[in-house]
């Protein structure tokens, strides 16, 4: 008991107490150097993972990136396909629509001359419906023989002149059965053309494409919307009313606008952006417009703004 305490370690040796103080404490150092190697052990396998993510992560970014730029690309190609298709489409459709005005012209004339054809015949019956009249009632009345016979003296004449007229509205009924049948016939292969329409349009397409090539190969290049401003143009009629609706380049969807409003919006377009004004006009299937009326427009607008159409 030393200072009123008493000592509580085992085996103590009063004489050399001061010596085992200096290894217990090597022992507790040892394994604070030991917990802080695991701990530095287990610090640094944790930062290798999140190394090892990182770059995973950015490699990923980086794959996303080159993605995003190859369907920029893709859809910038399909778009200019689209607006050359559209352009083929509508070129054909007004040809479509000459082809049929032509066919109802022809069809209303046809129209009308047999509509004439039935009223000679019908006149025909009626002078020769008189005549057969005239020759029963000279037949059956023998006692007014003399009288008849004046009377069929005068039908006679008249019958001459009838027959006459007859002779001449059959010689015109001739003459228009010929061009009926001329008009027949070709109605009869605006319809056959009519059936085979969208077979010849396929065709057309076909030959357009080889004539274009070859035009492009000898004269200019060809009109492509890449590295243009492209603006959209809808054109159509609803019953007595013609609709115009107009799409810029950064706007998602159509807007209404008049002749006069579009005239201005392309003017200022084409005095900004210059031989980059690239005017996409699109005329539907069921527009209601004549061909001369979607030919005289399409003319009208390419010719003052398009780029590929100035002089």
């Amino acid at each position: 008991m030393d200072g009123g305490f008493i000592d509580l370690r085992q085996n103590h040796d009063g004489g050399v107490g001061g010596d085992s103080f200096w290894p217990s404490f090597t022992d507790i150092m040892m394994v604070v150097v030991m917990i802080f190697m695991i701990a530095s052990t287990v610090l640094m396998l944790r930062n290798w993972e999140l190394v090892k993510e990182l770059r995973a992560t950015i490699e990923a970014e980086h794959k996303a990136e080159a993605l995003a730029r190859s369907m920029t690309e893709t859809s910038a190609t399909l778009e200019e396909q689209l607006a050359q298709a559209q352009h083929a489409n509508s070129e054909l459709r007004m040809q479509l629509m000459r082809m049929t005005e032509r066919s109802r012209t022809l069809e209303e004339q046809l129209s009308g001359q047999q509509r004439q054809v039935l009223a000679l015949e019908a006149d025909n019956q009626k002078l020769a419906s008189s005549l057969q009249k005239y020759r029963r009632d000279a037949l059956l009345n023998d006692d007014q023989l003399r009288q008849a016979r004046d009377e069929l003296s005068q039908l006679s004449s008249a019958h001459m002149t009838t027959q006459q007229r007859l002779q001449q509205v059959l010689d015109e009924l001739a003459e228009s059965e010929e061009g009926k049948q001329q008009q027949a016939s070709e109605l009869a292969a605006l319809r056959l053309g009519s059936s085979l329409t969208e077979q010849q349009l396929f065709t057309l397409q076909n030959d357009y494409s080889e004539l274009q090539v070859k035009y492009d190969k000898l004269f200019r290049p060809a009109r492509s919307a890449e590295g243009k401003h492209v603006v959209s143009v809808r054109y159509w009629k609803d019953g007595d009313n013609y609709q115009l609706r107009i799409k810029g380049m950064e706007e998602e969807d159509y807007r209404v606008t008049s002749s006069k409003e579009l005239h201005r919006e392309l003017a200022a377009l084409k005095e900004k952006q210059g031989n980059k004004l690239y005017v996409k006009l699109i005329i539907p299937d069921d527009s209601g417009l004549s061909y001369n009326e979607a030919w005289g427009f399409t003319v009208d607008i390419l010719d003052k703004y398009d780029y590929y159409h100035q002089k």
